[in-house]
């Protein structure tokens, strides 16, 4: 009887081995399954390259990437005089301490900060626009929500106008609806000034390409990144062109270029 016992348990001892050892069993009915371990989501991560969410210290240089992770946090940090194209979508994004930079970027399903900047152009479409200590910063924007500024001074904003290959499901990737209300000239200030307004709404003949150099302009067409209204995505909107009535959103009076009701 104790024999009959070992052989039972050498038998099973050797089953355990075979599993471990990623053997294939037989099984009835003549068919074979191969077992494997099991694979977690964590295994499946892949080291991803931090730079390529990052742009920092760029001086006089021109920069265009189009990201391969979509859908994280990016970071412009300390750049000037330097025009920068990222296309793809991102979750977040971070603009710090750069001077006179032209950044164009694709969607961003969260929040664009821009933070202690001045002399800067900017062109995206985001779920929400922040500034605090800028000055002198051109925006042109598509934004789900009121874009807000604070402590920042000399801001100017416009309808983005913008089109590139891939665009289209950039924005689904980032989960931004285009043809949604474009807030983006419901400027929202927490520190205005009783002298004057801190910003403005630049007027309807105002356009992306006159913010740009013609070796600018080039970077930007021979990376298929254009301008023009009727090609963009995002339908081009403007309080002066009455297309859709402030009051129905804001339940506002009448509304004029200098930024007050």
């Amino acid at each position: 009887m104790g024999n009959v016992f070992n052989l039972i348990h050498n038998w099973i001892s050797s089953q355990c081995d075979d599993y471990a050892n990623n053997v294939t069993i037989p099984v009835r009915h003549g068919n074979s399954i191969p077992i494997h371990p099991p694979v977690y989501s964590w295994d499946r991560k892949t080291d991803t390259d931090a730079s390529q969410f990052r742009l920092e210290n760029l001086n006089g240089q021109f920069i265009c990437r189009t990201l391969v992770n979509q859908g994280q946090q990016f970071t412009i940090e300390g750049c000037k005089r330097s025009l920068i194209l990222v296309t793809g979508s991102f979750d977040s994004v971070f603009v710090d301490d750069c001077i006179d930079c032209k950044i164009i970027l694709g969607p961003v399903r969260g929040s664009v900060f821009l933070r202690s900047c001045s002399q800067c152009f900017v062109v995206t479409a985001c779920g929400q626009l922040r500034t605090r200590d800028c000055n002198e910063i051109t925006c042109y924007i598509f934004c789900a929500s009121q874009p807000s500024i604070e402590v920042s001074y000399a801001m100017k904003f416009q309808c983005i106008s913008l089109d590139y290959p891939g665009q289209r499901d950039d924005f689904a990737n980032a989960r931004l609806n285009a043809k949604i209300a474009n807030r983006w000239s419901e400027i929202f200030d927490f520190t205005p000034s009783s002298l004057s307004s801190n910003w403005r709404l630049l007027s309807v003949e105002d356009r992306v390409e006159d913010h740009l150099d013609k070796v600018e302009l080039l970077h930007c067409i021979n990376h298929q990144i254009t301008f023009n209204r009727t090609l963009s995505l995002i339908p081009f909107t403007h309080p002066a062109l009455n297309i859709f009535s402030r009051d129905d959103l804001l339940g506002k009076a009448q509304y004029d270029m200098t930024g007050k009701f």
